[in-house]
């Protein structure tokens, strides 16, 4: 699994709800990729490499940051084209304009199977988040992140929030 983290807020949607409270607060060693040319740029290299090794992986996007352009989107609809081996997780906050109707696009064409993208603390049982301060807030039909109570040793052993659509709930950090 490959990770690409963006500038948290400077390309976030104001009405995500932890737009101030952002766990990436909290990490302020974590490499963020600087949003422009040259990440579109190296990008579609990068991915290229990465299938040459790898037959079959895996890039989380935006463990900070998230979609700033429908540019943006459309390179990964063409990197996800391009390369079979391709799957994509990870999450948004956008919901409502011309950068969420994109995505919405491209999960429908692509599938979730390849693009499993969610909606942080999207109003909707599936393909959504939730943020939780304790497991017994957990809404009916959602499942707890394993990891986080300790479950699975990470992410790339648990593999949940590219394997089902159902919500999952998050614990505050």
């Amino acid at each position: 699994m490959y990770i690409l983290n963006l500038e948290e807020r400077a390309t976030c949607p104001t009405a995500c709800r932890h737009y101030r409270s952002c766990y990436g607060n909290h990490m302020q060693w974590l490499q963020r990729m600087e949003v422009g040319p040259d990440l579109m740029w190296k990008l579609p290299r990068e991915v290229a490499l990465l299938s040459i090794d790898h037959p079959n992986f895996v890039v989380r996007l935006h463990g900070m940051g998230d979609f700033f352009s429908c540019e943006y989107v459309a390179l990964w609809r063409v990197l996800l084209e391009r390369h079979p081996g391709l799957h994509v997780f990870g999450y948004t906050a956008r919901t409502d304009d011309a950068i969420a109707d994109s995505l919405r696009a491209l999960a429908r064409d692509i599938g979730w199977s390849r693009f499993a993208m969610r909606v942080s603390n999207g109003p909707f049982p599936l393909r959504s988040t939730v943020t939780i301060e304790s497991v017994r807030q957990k809404p009916v039909g959602a499942l707890v992140c394993p990891e986080q109570v300790g479950k699975t040793e990470s992410c790339s052993t648990c593999a949940l929030c590219w394997q089902t659509e159902r919500r999952i709930a998050f614990l505050q950090h």
